[in-house]
């Protein structure tokens, strides 16, 4: 009985720290738990709340890039952590010929807080890309949580 016990205690430690991110969003209180033992809490991370409103790659042929233009939503009433994107140029015969991640400090103006996406907000995009001699003329773009 003594074992058992012990080791409900052990699973529910380890599930309170796996979930750290959600139990603090449901029971605020908890955050102070897991700062007094020295327990990072990372923001949430739901990329189906996070969506892509809408996209467009133009080539400027002035300067001979690519621009992508994007807006981020973050459908969620909470503070979510920046996704990744991934960008892929694919050419004519939608044969992929290059593929880049992208994280938050690639693809956020400067002096933009990095901290946390904001609740319920919007953010657009803005990325020139150097893809000379690729012959790209299309691209896919994904949001994901690495």
């Amino acid at each position: 009985m003594v074992a058992a016990l012990l080791l409900l205690g052990v699973l529910s430690a380890q599930l309170a720290y796996h979930f750290r991110s959600e139990l603090v969003r449901y029971v605020p209180a908890a955050e102070e738990m897991f700062d007094a033992l020295g327990v990072a809490v990372p923001l949430s991370a739901q990329s189906d709340l996070v969506s892509i409103e809408a996209s467009d790659l133009q080539s400027d042929t002035a300067r001979g890039l690519f621009v992508l233009q994007a807006t981020l939503r973050n459908r969620a009433a909470y503070a979510q952590a920046w996704p990744a994107l991934e960008l892929t140029l694919i050419d004519a015969q939608d044969t992929v010929v290059a593929r880049r991640v992208l994280l938050a400090a690639d693809y956020l103006p400067a002096g933009s807080d990095l901290s946390a996406f904001p609740a319920n907000a919007e953010t657009p995009v803005r990325l020139w890309i150097d893809a000379k001699g690729l012959g790209a003329v299309g691209y896919r773009l994904y949001i994901f949580y690495p």
